[in-house]
């Protein structure tokens, strides 16, 4: 080559190759997919080489293509540093968050007085929002999932895994019978988030029975609520017994506004991860917001822990008490996001 491809022509190119699709990167860009199909073959043509396949299905990089692509994701993260330290305005420390309600609510917001009192220059602002937001279409910088960690065109970092395990207001069960056993546990009223029932994450009452082995019992009755946060609310004011991620309970579990009436914790198919376009990740106000949360994230650790003490002194009751083995965790390999 006698000369560099138009810049424009680079960033066209590396948009596409984050979505794999002319027709998305065209909805990025503001352009026709015509515009954008036409604007990568004449990169092609100055660069001698192939960058994509086209396929029926849809497209793939050529090895040259996943060269070039990696190169320029590289160079923007580069220039997006760079400019981030030209600017030393308001909007250059404000970060905009997107997550769960109930992540927000449940784990992120009672934590985030220790973030400020850290960083006092950067402000935080928490989106909460069921839906699986685009970062780059709606200027959000951080997304925190909870899902598989595949996220194309998306850098994404493991911040937790995660279990479940049933929780109640301590005096649902005062002056009751102890609960030594599953069946006992069933008896009390149950408090169900209906989102996890059919988003393959194994945070159910019908996961953790299958995980424990007792699928012959059944989990229906009782209450449901349409996501986790509402669940857990209803468990603190002695609705009932709510099966619940450790994530979201934590800080009940550890003020004793609730309790683990029979220790058996399961673990959930999803776990959470930070995910950002790469040349956001590398900002530094993204990065200290990043290593904040990974360290906060290590407390959940030792909650972890005294739940499994408890869950072998159980072990040590007769047999009849306990589950049987556990089943085989489901393959959810196939899942793209949570």
């Amino acid at each position: 080559m006698s000369r560099m491809p138009p810049f424009d022509s680079l960033y066209v190119f590396s948009v596409a190759a984050r979505h794999m699709s002319f027709t998305a990167a065209a909805a990025e860009l503001h352009r026709t997919q015509s515009a954008v199909s036409h604007r990568i073959k004449g990169l092609e043509r100055e660069v001698g080489v192939l960058l994509f396949r086209r396929h029926i299905r849809g497209l793939e990089l050529t090895r040259a293509g996943e060269a070039l692509a990696h190169q320029l994701n590289q160079s923007i993260a580069d220039i997006s540093r760079t400019l981030s330290g030209l600017d030393r305005t308001e909007e250059a420390r404000r970060l905009r968050v997107t997550m769960l309600p109930s992540v927000a609510s449940r784990w992120l917001m009672p934590r985030l007085p220790r973030f400020y009192q850290k960083h006092p220059d950067i402000q935080v602002q928490v989106i909460a929002d069921a839906r699986v937001v685009d970062l780059r279409a709606e200027d959000v910088d951080l997304a925190i999932r909870f899902g598989t960690g595949r996220y194309r065109g998306y850098q994404a970092t493991l911040l937790m895994k995660d279990q479940i395990l049933p929780v109640c207001s301590p005096q649902l069960i005062a002056g009751r019978a102890a609960i030594d056993s599953i069946e006992s546990l069933l008896e009390l009223p149950l408090l169900h988030d209906s989102a996890a029932e059919g988003d393959r994450s194994l945070s159910d009452w019908r996961s953790w029975l299958d995980q424990l082995g007792r699928r012959e019992l059944s989990s229906r009755a009782g209450q449901r609520f349409n996501h986790a946060g509402l669940a857990i609310e209803a468990a603190v004011h002695g609705l009932g017994v709510s099966i619940a991620r450790l994530s979201l309970v934590a800080d009940h579990l550890s003020n004793g506004t609730l309790i683990c009436p029979l220790p058996f914790a399961t673990a959930t198919a999803f776990a959470y991860y930070l995910v950002a376009l790469p040349e956001v990740a590398a900002l530094p106000t993204t990065m200290q917001f990043i290593e904040w949360l990974q360290s906060e994230a290590k407390e959940m650790e030792s909650v972890a822990a005294g739940i499994q003490v408890a869950e072998a002194g159980l072990r040590t009751l007769p047999r009849s008490a306990l589950p049987a083995a556990p089943a085989s965790v489901p393959n959810n390999e196939s899942l793209t996001d949570g």
